[in-house]
């Protein structure tokens, strides 16, 4: 149990660096390619990753979990790591070849971005991650992750300088990833031997890992399609602006979803022992928490927009305020999904549903896509988006009314959403108040009025009604503030 905990903390840590790294690289990225430039390669890599999926054929989640089944019997693991390796390597080659073809008679332009691109898929011959999940070492697949990203990121600032580095920039962000799952097939000697495997073991792999594929192709192919068709029905230059404001929605939401699913060990472990109250309110607990971060981060995020988006883009992505303002409530909707999927669907062995909400979403996707972009372009995507989510969240919490009453834990945190809504109308007023002062200077007085606005009035309500959540940890705080104060 100790291991899984410092494993989910190591993720967990890494997840909120990845997400907060963006935060870095984005104003930089977006002043130096500028809209149309990062449309272009925002399309090509969502291309790409297409390919990328069927190359790994649900590799990470089967192969991780079926190490761990072996781990501790040395013939096993070196049998089961040698036949899935033969089969990730069989799928890669075969997807290469049909990437490559496809480049050579489909892409009319831009054929070298698209050839640096298939390098993600030739990558997909070494991605042995599956492997040390399985064994549990994590700190060493976070560790060196992490450092391959401060690498990566130094190599955007020293060789990015102009619009004509786009290829430069797609060639860094791919080569860092082969480097560090190169380093990963060096370490694979010290836990495994190598030994020769028959071609029935390894075809006895596919049909478990086209079982695990299938949500996974889902939720890729849902979460790009709005980017793939934005390019296909519009502009680059609308691929750029919507993935600009998809990418700050999407970093506090990475921070927020990371924290949600760090109690699923303790879920599994509270249902396999059928204490179903304290299963109960560990699941309020997380969807307080979650309501909690998303009203302040969602409202905060709408109602700085307007200042925020030329301080951090450039003046270039003015439209990408109207696209933040609306994207910003899809954290509401993924970030409920999360606590439902991971602490109650998949606890429950239920991830059919989940996968029938995923594919359900990705259908209402697609037509409304198809008929939103063609008429308003980049916030047509965004309308997309927006109403998918909200089905499938609703679909998750319909199904989820077999086991806990989850609508009615959402709305007994129906006031932090009043909170935010207070929270940034008085952001608004203020913000005429310091229209005079410079853009870095009234982006900073919104974020810490709105910030201390809305914990300050949380703190109250806490207080006041002895909330389970949250009035323990004060309580908690405020004691060792006395402790240390006597002492």
């Amino acid at each position: 149990m100790a291991s899984l905990k410092k494993n989910f903390i190591y993720q967990t840590g890494y997840q909120v660096l990845a997400t907060a790294l963006p935060l870095i690289t984005t104003p930089y990225i977006n002043r130096v390619l500028g809209a149309e430039q990062l449309g272009t390669y925002t399309y090509a890599a969502n291309i790409a990753n297409y390919f990328t999926i069927f190359a790994m054929l649900g590799f990470n989640n089967y192969g991780s979990k079926m190490i761990a089944a072996t781990k501790h019997n040395e013939n096993k693991l070196a049998h089961t790591f040698s036949s899935i390796r033969k089969l990730q390597c069989l799928m890669a080659t075969v997807v290469v070849a049909i990437y490559l073809l496809f480049v050579s008679l489909c892409i009319p332009e831009n054929k070298s971005l698209y050839f640096i691109e298939s390098l993600w898929i030739i990558n997909c011959f070494i991605d042995i991650n599956w492997f040390f999940w399985g064994i549990e070492k994590v700190k060493l697949t976070v560790t060196r992750n992490l450092i391959i990203k401060l690498i990566t990121l130094l190599g955007i600032f020293i060789f990015v300088r102009t619009r004509k580095d786009i290829l430069i920039y797609a060639f860094i962000l791919v080569i860092g990833t082969i480097l560090s799952d190169i380093y990963l097939i060096s370490q694979v000697k010290k836990y495994v031997k190598g030994i020769k495997t028959t071609f029935y073991e390894m075809i006895t792999h596919i049909k478990p890992c086209i079982a695990l594929f299938i949500p996974v192709v889902a939720m890729s192919i849902y979460q790009q399609m709005d980017k793939t068709m934005l390019g296909l029905l519009s502009t680059y230059e609308q691929v750029g602006y919507y993935s600009s404001a998809d990418k700050i929605v999407n970093i506090p939401l990475g921070i927020i979803t990371g924290l949600g699913t760090v109690s699923l060990p303790r879920i599994v472990s509270l249902i396999s022992e059928n204490k179903i109250i304290e299963y109960k309110k560990v699941v309020e607990k997380s969807i307080s928490l979650v309501l909690f971060m998303c009203s302040a981060i969602a409202f905060g995020i709408l109602a700085v927009s307007q200042e925020f988006v030329p301080l951090f883009f450039g003046r270039e992505f003015q439209p990408c305020v109207s696209l933040i303002s609306f994207l910003a409530f899809v954290i509401f909707f993924k970030a409920i999904s999360t606590v439902l999927v991971n602490q109650i669907l998949i606890p429950n062995d239920n991830e059919k549903y989940y996968i029938i909400s995923v594919f359900a979403g990705a259908f209402i996707n697609l037509i409304l896509n198809y008929s939103l972009i063609r008429k308003f372009d980049a916030i047509g995507a965004v309308y997309a988006t927006l109403i998918s989510e909200l089905i499938v969240c609703f679909i998750q919490i319909f199904v989820c009314f077999k086991y806990l009453n989850t609508l009615k834990m959402i709305g007994k945190n129906f006031q932090y959403i009043i909170f935010g809504i207070v929270m940034y109308s008085l952001v608004r007023k203020v913000a005429i108040l310091i229209k005079d002062t410079s853009l870095l200077q009234r982006n900073i007085l919104e974020i810490l009025f709105g910030g201390a606005f809305f914990l300050g009035v949380s703190i109250i309500y806490w207080e006041i009604k002895k909330d389970s959540t949250f009035y323990p940890i004060i309580t908690t705080f405020l004691n060792k503030l006395k402790q240390k104060h006597n002492h």
